[in-house]
């Protein structure tokens, strides 16, 4: 009895031992699962796609051909879905993983451009300058300068689309200019002598009478020209009233707006010739600010030869000036007397 006790004994201690060996070799779960994790998460990383593929959750799908766009991405039973883009007014020209086709550029005539060849699915508009006409940019062509026109007609190279016109070389022509440039200075500087010496003797004149100088009060002309700081947010529809969209396009374009949001701003209002003229000058204004903006109108227009622009402009916007001024006046003429009978009545 006690041997087979010992022996039971002894299988218990050779299992148990057996089973701690097989434990000890099986990981716990969790290691398991993140080393699975780390896995996945490197074969993602690791995901790359071939030439004219893109990648689309864990798997890389075909790029849509030139001229549509991607509809729907790929999976395991079905192609990338494409849909073309709609002829003449959007394209894509290349193979894309775009949402949308790209729009059709507009060739616009107010900067004297023509259509060279049309908007395709696969293709943008192509641009040129009208006859008459140059380019003087090297890459895309945003708006053309008219062409020289030479002296006498003596044209050594007719203007391009792309190149001005190359007058030929009057050698007469270049000495009368250098004579006449010879007789300007000695002019300027007999005008420059004849000056000093007249403001020297009037120097002189003045130290041996000691006379006060009075200074006149500013007149009515020369207060004229200090401008106001005028909100013109409120006018702009009234002042781009006396200016043409050509006018509007030039006045910007001189300030430095960039030629992408003018072109942006006509295309979104395309058929609106009016509201392209106030966005457009809403862009200057806030480009600006309010102060000073006035000044800067008028003087730039005048400046740009739009006088006869720049003077209506001005008298719009004084006679609402003068009228803000002139109830200024009357609430401080107001405020004066109300004080004054305060002051009365405490007598």
């Amino acid at each position: 009895m006690s041997a087979g006790l010992l022996f039971l004994r002894l299988v218990l201690v050779f299992g148990w031992t057996i089973g701690s060996q097989c434990d000890s070799d099986v990981p716990p779960a969790h290691t398991i699962y993140d080393k699975l994790s780390i896995k996945r998460n490197i074969s993602k990383r690791e995901l790359k796609c071939k030439e004219g593929e893109y990648a689309a959750e864990n798997i890389c799908c075909k790029m849509c051909p030139p001229g549509s766009f991607k509809f729907g991405d790929c999976t395991k039973d079905k192609n990338t879905t494409c849909k073309p883009c709609i002829e003449g007014s959007t394209y894509v020209n290349y193979d894309n993983s775009l949402d949308k086709c790209r729009r059709c550029r507009s060739c616009d005539s107010e900067l004297d451009l023509e259509v060279a060849e049309h908007c395709t699915v696969t293709q943008d508009t192509k641009c040129r300058c009208k006859q008459h006409y140059f380019c003087n940019s090297s890459g895309p062509c945003h708006h053309c300068d008219p062409c020289s026109k030479c002296e006498n007609g003596a044209i050594e190279k007719e203007c391009t689309p792309t190149t001005n016109t190359i007058c030929k070389r009057n050698f007469w022509w270049i000495l009368l200019v250098v004579v006449g440039i010879v007789i300007a200075i000695a002019s300027l500087s007999a005008v420059a002598a004849y000056c000093y010496k007249k403001k020297r003797q009037d120097f002189d004149l003045n130290n041996q009478m000691r006379h006060w100088v009075v200074h006149k009060p500013p007149t009515p002309e020369m207060e004229h020209l200090v401008y106001p700081d005028v909100d013109l947010s409120t006018y702009i529809p009234a002042i781009v009233e006396e200016m043409t969209l050509t006018q509007v396009k030039n006045f910007v374009r001189r300030h430095e707006i960039p030629e992408p949001a003018i072109e942006q701003t006509v295309q979104d209002h395309l058929n609106d010739s009016t509201e392209q003229k106030i966005k457009l000058f809403h862009i200057w204004y806030q480009h600006h600010g309010m102060k000073g903006a006035y000044g800067n109108l008028i003087v730039s227009l005048r400046k740009f030869n739009m006088r006869t622009v720049a003077d209506k402009i001005e008298k719009k916007l004084n006679v609402v000036t003068s009228s803000s001024q002139e109830n200024g006046r009357s609430n401080i003429n107001t405020a004066e007397q109300s004080s004054a009978l305060s002051d009365g009545h405490n007598v």
